[in-house]
């Protein structure tokens, strides 16, 4: 199912800072968070202004603020998918690209077998498996121990993050939203293997995909015990909430 067209924000966001953090997980236990933010040295580079990426029709707000996004699910495709921890590193464009503090990170993703939690479409409502939000630490940085992804037709390999500042009553005062991509060699690598290579070859790749952005691209690693680590940086340039970027597909929980 090929993801909707939505409004597109002036907003812009510094491109990815990408940098690879050294730990790796323990099948889907999270390691600590601190152990991370070294992974975040200053960058030689300058931050690179990057488009915004549309949300899609996937995203439900379901409020649901935890590091382990698995959970206890039967389902081959998550159960026995290979784990993945991804690091997100949230900088100010403002400020010399300093950490940005409370910044809530939103994540959702498919399955290994391609479908979203929490779904008609996709025969999955009431389940919220691969959705969850953290809040950015005093490094900038929130950790997530979810599966690396699956594919579904007419979309390359990825995951979306929503990043949100909120006022004293809980109203949105930022909004920026985009998806994150992997390396195609490790995308190759990883549908090879089982459960994902139940599912046939794929036909969308970053190359042909419509909303690919390298500047996306999170740099990972792979982990001598099958799963992997990936993390990425990205600058912020934090403004007052305007419009809702998220019209088409907006779901509320």
């Amino acid at each position: 199912m090929c993801e909707h067209d939505a409004k597109l924000s002036r907003r812009k966001a510094l491109g990815s800072l990408c940098v690879l953090g050294a730990a790796g997980v323990l099948g889907r236990r999270l390691i600590d968070g601190g152990a991370m933010s070294a992974a975040f040295a200053a960058s030689d580079g300058a931050c690179v202004l990057a488009p915004e990426i549309t949300v899609g029709p996937y995203f439900v707000d379901e409020r649901l603020n935890r590091s382990d996004l698995t959970e206890d699910s039967s389902s081959i495709f998550i159960a026995d998918a290979a784990p993945l921890l991804l690091t997100v590193n949230v900088r100010s464009a403002a400020a010399a690209c300093v950490p940005l503090v409370g910044v809530q990170i939103d994540l959702w993703q498919c399955h290994a077998g391609g479908l979203y939690s929490d779904e008609a479409a996709n025969g999955t409502l009431g389940q919220t498996w691969l959705r969850g939000y953290q809040v950015t630490d005093a490094d900038g940085n929130v950790t997530f121990a979810t599966v690396y992804p699956g594919w579904y037709p007419g979309r390359t390999i990825h995951i979306h993050l929503m990043a949100r500042r909120f006022d004293g009553v809980g109203n949105a005062t930022y909004e920026f939203t985009t998806q994150l991509y992997f390396n195609e060699s490790i995308n190759d690598a990883v549908m090879a293997k089982a459960p994902y290579n139940s599912r046939g070859v794929r036909t969308t790749t970053n190359s042909n995909d419509a909303f690919f952005s390298s500047s996306m691209l999170l740099a990972t690693q792979g982990n001598n015990d099958g799963s992997y680590t990936s993390a990425i940086s990205l600058g912020l340039e934090l403004e007052p909430h305007s419009d809702r970027i998220f019209a088409t597909g907006f779901e509320t929980a």
